[in-house]
Parts: C-alpha cells; structure tokens; sequence
C-alpha cells in the first residue's frame, strides 16, 4: 500500500455489508458460537478484519456504509434488481444488532441514506474527500466500485489466507478487465451483473465487450452500429434489447450526488470506549479481540 500513499492524509471508507456477508461466509462451515448458542461469526470476522485495517493501514480517518432496508432508486427503475438474491440468513440477521452496537462504541461513523445504496455514499464521499485534499482508499471487491477509481481513489480488496488483499489503481483496473476507471460503467452494461441481477446484452461476456468498446467507444455508437456487428446473437440482442442496454448503463453507474452530510472531523479516527468494548467482548466470548483492544 504504501506506493499508493501520498502526503495527503488517508481515508479508508469500509463497504460494510459486503465485509459483513465476507465474515459470515468465511466462518460458514465451522462457525462461532458462544455457550449459550448465540451465533458469533460475523460479528468477530468483521471486528477482527477492523482492528488488522486499524493497526496496519493507520488510517486517518475511518468510516462505514451501509445499506439501507427501504428499496433504492434502482428498484424503482427497474423492479427485478437484485431479485435473484437469497434472503439474509437468519443466523446473520440476529448478528446485525450486536454489531451495530459494538460498532457504535469504536466511534467509527456508519453511514446510510433511505434510497441509496452503500456503493453510492461510497461514491459520493470519495468525491467530497478529493475536493478535501485526501487519498481515498475504498474497501471492497466490488467491480462496480472500480469506476471510481482515479489518481486520488484506488479500490482496496480485501485479501483472506488465499490471496493477499490487492490495491487497484487505473493501471490495475485495466489489467483486469482491459479498460480503465472510465469505462467500466460501459463495461458492466454490456455485460450485465448476475449477483445484481443487471440484465446486460444476450451473448456479450467480457471479451466481445472490450472489443466493441475498442471499436466503438461508447453505447451509444454499440446500439447505433448492432446492424453492422458479425455475431448474430449479440446483434440481435442489441437490436431486440437496446432499452436494456441503456437500463443496465443506469443500474450500473454509482451515484456520486448523495444528499449526504459530510464533516470530516466527524470522520477523524477517535478513541474507542474500550470499557464497554471489553464487556460486550467478553460477554460474547470473544476474548482474542479484548488483546487487540490494546493494539488498536
């Protein structure tokens, strides 16, 4: 990480129902459990993950996003986003509580806004930390996230005991999908997004899409030209689907415009309340994260 460090101070913004489900999944086939069998996985997996982030990356200032419950803009468009999503496990909902609590008493801020999406917050403050004069590192593997990656703002993947955590600038994120920042919105709407459900064109998966944007730059001139495409299944889905197309650009695209406060001092990494943090440790028998208390 430190090539990415510049003299600006750094701000880490935490994707936090993704580092969440990372945590319950990780633990998904020997998962904790205190005495009394209260379900503990993602709550230690993801303060565990936080402390490391802490005491490693020393951050400047720290802060979480959140999803909220209600549907976004994105369901109003478009009424099967993410209708393919399995429903939270119950065993991770009764851990969501605990975990806002013991997050409340880090003093790391966690932020949600009714009708957006963490990705969008996300978005939006990178931009308001740019303008402040700071290095935005986003904390997430979500593709989606790379479009917002500049010279001020990389993407920060988690790593787990598989594969170490990789920090995407512009040249990374063209290494993987063979366009920068700038076009992977383009991307993502032609190739659509399973886990998002995002509809994207029949027959197109990466390597048609980075060709057509090689020869036609943006979708607009991919839809004006789906006559003159070889490949008849992907001309016929640009031609029967070009409002999917477009649908899928909107799904896609982070909103960087939330109407969301932004003091950054509010932001700033604070002392935590290692009394109460202690208490709430041990009583769910975690008492590994007490010794890091010390460290953090």
């Amino acid at each position: 990480i430190r090539k990415y460090m510049s003299s600006n101070k750094q701000f880490f913004l935490i994707d936090g129902m993704a580092q969440i489900y990372r945590a319950h999944f990780a633990m998904i086939k020997n998962p904790l459990l205190t005495k009394d069998g209260r379900h503990t996985s993602a709550i230690y997996g993801f303060i565990n993950y936080l402390f490391k982030l802490i005491k490693n990356e020393k951050p400047d200032y720290l802060a979480i996003a959140l999803d909220s419950k209600e549907e976004t803009f994105r369901h109003k468009i478009y009424t099967d986003y993410k209708a393919t999503r399995e429903k939270m496990p119950d065993e991770l909902v009764e851990q969501l509580e605990p975990l806002y609590e013991i997050i409340s008493h880090t003093k790391i801020p966690m932020l949600k806004k009714i009708g957006f999406e963490a990705d969008d917050i996300m978005g939006t403050l990178s931009k308001k930390a740019e303008k402040e004069g700071l290095t935005t590192f986003l904390v997430t593997s979500d593709k989606d996230m790379m479009q917002l990656v500049n010279d001020n703002v990389f993407m920060y993947s988690p790593g787990n005991s598989f594969k170490p955590t990789t920090i995407y600038d512009k040249e990374k994120v063209k290494q993987k999908w063979g366009v920068g920042p700038e076009d992977i919105i383009n991307m993502l709407a032609l190739v659509g997004d399973t886990s998002d459900n995002v509809p994207g064109v029949d027959g197109v998966g990466p390597k048609t899409a980075l060709k057509l944007l090689n020869e036609y730059k943006t979708i607009e001139l991919i839809v004006e030209n789906a006559e003159n495409i070889k490949n008849k299944r992907v001309k016929e889905g640009l031609i029967n689907n070009k409002e999917l197309v477009y649908l899928s650009k909107e799904l896609v695209t982070i909103d960087c415009r939330v109407p969301i406060e932004f003091h950054l001092e509010e932001l700033s990494i604070k002392e935590m309340d290692v009394k109460k943090l202690t208490n709430i440790f041990q009583e769910l028998e975690m008492f590994s994260l007490i010794n890091q208390l010390e460290l953090v």
